[in-house]
């Protein structure tokens, strides 16, 4: 009988999306897991990103993600900038605050990642990530 792994996968997400709660809240940061994902993508392509690319990037709701944006954009991490290639779009660019908070996320999710690995071996992570990739891509396959 082959093992539901459902059940293990919920309690492993639940347990990392507390345990990076956690970290940003001992940091007060103010932001969720969420907020983090999409102010990271931001930092990362800083003013060269498009809500629709982050879309494309993450597969958030793009309703979801204009909220996310706005919430963003009123904490004064996040700013909208012309897009001089279509004149209905924006691009979006990173406040000098928000690359600090950027920072200490960054911080927070080293914990949490260093934490998760603790006591497997490379062997064991490399199988995991390899495995969770395939999960991944095979669901994608499935609801194209």
């Amino acid at each position: 009988m082959s093992e539901n792994i459902k059940e293990p996968l919920f309690n492993l997400l639940h347990s990392m999306k507390r345990s990076l709660r956690q970290a940003i809240e001992v940091d007060d940061l103010g932001i969720t897991p969420l907020h983090m994902r999409v102010l990271k993508i931001i930092s990362f392509y800083n003013q060269k990103v498009t809500a629709n690319d982050i879309v494309q990037k993450t597969l958030i709701d793009k309703a979801q993600l204009a909220r996310l944006i706005k919430e963003l954009i009123g904490l004064g991490y996040v700013s909208k900038l012309d897009n001089p290639n279509d004149k209905r779009s924006y691009y979006l660019g990173i406040s000098g605050e928000g690359e600090q908070i950027v920072k200490q996320l960054s911080t927070a999710e080293n914990r949490v990642n260093e934490i998760m690995k603790s006591g497997l071996t490379e062997q064991e992570i490399a199988d995991f990530a390899r495995l969770a990739k395939q999960m991944a891509h095979n669901l994608n396959q499935h609801n194209e």
